[in-house]
């Protein structure tokens, strides 16, 4: 795999994980405001019905592929 192609991939997953974090933030605020306090129990049995997670995944496999993945033999 060439640099570039990694630098591609380290970039696509950071963009994955930081969209998939600011969904969380926004999940978890309206988990917050749809109930006195957060009940974390069901909060993340909704979080694995919900594509954050996923999108999370996604990033991170990204990332590990692009950061692990050897580079082209000469």
């Amino acid at each position: 795999m060439s640099c570039l192609t990694r630098l591609i991939m380290i970039f696509i997953g950071g963009q994955l994980m930081a969209g998939a974090s600011v969904q969380f933030i926004f999940d978890l605020n309206a988990v917050h405001h749809s109930s006195d306090g957060v009940f974390w129990r069901e909060f993340f049995k909704e979080l694995i019905m919900r594509p954050p997670l996923y999108v999370m995944i996604s990033g991170m496999v990204f990332l590990f592929v692009g950061v692990c993945f050897p580079r082209k033999s000469r």
